[in-house]
């Protein structure tokens, strides 16, 4: 009896699971009713806005008739003149156009409403459909309390009749048949939940396609009452234009000026040329009375500016013959220096290195004044190559030896050389004292040496520099070492 008991309990416990399973399937079914009625006050107000969108398409095209029948009838006021007979029939195609342009729009008018017509159709086949899923929701509903409560009742009578395991377990199969089913009824009411929405997004996307196509009817009917208006205006006008130049309105201008109406061209080709003349009369401007004053005075100032512009080309013939003969002495003096310098540094190069060779190059030109120069030396030992390839010393030698050349081409009173001994050894010392020597005494420059080597200062006349006795306190001092050594002596 006990297993029979822990038995019943256990059923009894997965019978409580499963109501608790279809209590919660109960609320899905409740949250997917709330939506099902969102979804139904959505369609509804949609609804109401089709309404009012065919009200007002409604009011346009009635609009759009009382334009049309106010057209027609100021198409009947105007005056029947046999002249006039084109223009008329022109006129009256361009309103048959229009006349057909606006029963086009009315007809899609028309397709709208009648797809508006099916829209309301759809939807109150949907409502239908809602309702009945909402009364299917509330026999499920009801069906779901009796459930429970028979389950109640299955639950006293077996804590009563615990001695009847079989008609209790008769009575649990019956509630499990009956969620079973409750579930499935939940399941096909989901199902058809999803289709009414897919129904209904259906009806969204054919709404939108309804209203864009009304868009574009409006716009076709705005656009074709644009037209209309600038005919008119542009008849308007026409009529003013020939009243203001002719004297006479339009249908009168071809026996007045003695050609026929068929021989004109379009109104478009027309206006075209008119205009390409009323520009071409513009650009002429207007008649000029002092002409003939005006081309005496342009004609004296161009025999004027005649004859600047031949002084011109004569100075300017003279300053290209100077210019040709500055540049061809030029030529001559640059070549004739470069010769005397290059001799000049072949000699002293060889002399400071006491061998080598060396020479100066134009270069980049043919021409000496646009030419560039190149300083080529081979110190004994090396093969020949660019200055800027030897070492520091070399470099400073070849360098002394050009600005020496220079000074023996063309002497200048004074040079200034500072710290030329600097990157020299005393042997390379030596022989630059040696050639400044050699120039004290074949020119008449006084030089000038920077230096702070002992052995070129030992060499020089004259010794300038600045010394501090007392702290802070400079002092020049100049020292003649040819006095200082007949002192020494004595």
């Amino acid at each position: 009896m006990r297993e029979e008991l822990a038995a019943l309990q256990t059923a009894l416990v997965a019978q409580e699971r499963s109501i608790a399973g279809a209590i919660e399937a109960e609320r899905h079914a409740l949250r997917k009713l709330d939506q099902a009625e969102a979804a139904k006050e959505r369609l509804a107000a949609r609804l109401a806005e089709l309404a009012a969108s065919a009200s007002d398409i409604d009011t346009q095209i009635a609009a759009a008739r009382e334009e049309v029948e106010t057209a027609q009838a100021a198409r009947e006021r105007l005056p029947a003149r046999e002249a006039g007979r084109a223009a008329l029939e022109a006129a009256q195609a361009r309103n048959a156009a229009a006349r057909a342009a606006v029963q086009a729009a009315l007809a899609e008018l028309a397709a709208q409403d009648q797809a508006l017509a099916a829209l309301r159709e759809r939807l109150a086949a949907q409502a239908a459909d809602h309702a009945g899923w909402q009364a299917r929701s509330s026999d499920a509903e009801r069906r779901m309390a009796e459930t429970a409560r028979r389950l109640a009742e299955i639950a006293e009578e077996l804590a009563v009749h615990a001695a009847k395991p079989a008609a209790l377990a008769a009575e649990i199969a019956a509630g499990e048949d009956t969620r079973t089913r409750l579930v499935a009824e939940l399941s096909v009411a989901d199902a058809a939940m999803r289709e009414a929405e897919a129904r209904s997004r259906a009806a969204d996307g054919a709404l939108a396609a309804a209203t864009e196509t009304l868009a574009q009817a409006r716009e076709a009917r705005a656009s074709l009452a644009a037209r209309a208006e600038n005919e008119e205006l542009r008849r308007a006008e026409m009529a003013r234009i020939s009243g203001e130049r002719f004297q006479c309105p339009p249908p009168l201008l071809g026996p007045r000026f003695g050609f026929e109406e068929g021989d004109l061209a379009p109104a478009a080709e027309e206006s075209a040329e008119l205009e390409k003349l009323t520009a071409a009369r513009e650009r002429i401007g207007p008649v000029n009375l002092v002409a003939a004053d005006e081309l005496a005075r342009i004609e004296a100032e161009h025999g004027t500016s005649a004859a600047e512009q031949a002084e011109l080309v004569e100075a300017i013939a003279r300053l290209r013959g100077s210019i040709g003969s500055l540049n061809r002495e030029g030529r001559e003096r640059l070549r004739a220096a470069f010769e005397a310098v290059d001799g000049h540094f072949r000699v002293l190069f060889t002399r400071l290195f006491e061998g080598g060779q060396a020479h100066l190059a134009l270069v980049d030109s043919d021409d000496p004044l646009e030419a560039g120069l190149e300083i080529y030396a081979q110190p004994p030992g090396k093969r020949l190559q660019s200055l800027s390839l030897l070492s520091g010393g070399e470099q400073a030698l070849t360098a002394t030896a050009l600005i020496f050349a220079l000074f023996l081409t063309k002497p200048a009173p004074i040079c200034v050389l500072d710290e030329v001994d600097a990157p020299l050894d005393d042997a390379n010392v030596e022989r630059f004292c040696d050639l400044l020597d050699t120039m004290v005494r074949t020119t008449t420059t006084r030089y000038l040496i920077v230096t702070h080597n002992a052995v070129t200062m030992s060499r020089m006349h004259r010794l300038f520099g600045v010394t501090m006795a007392e702290k802070g306190v400079s002092r020049l001092v100049s020292v003649d070492l040819g006095e200082a050594a007949l002192l020494a002596a004595e």
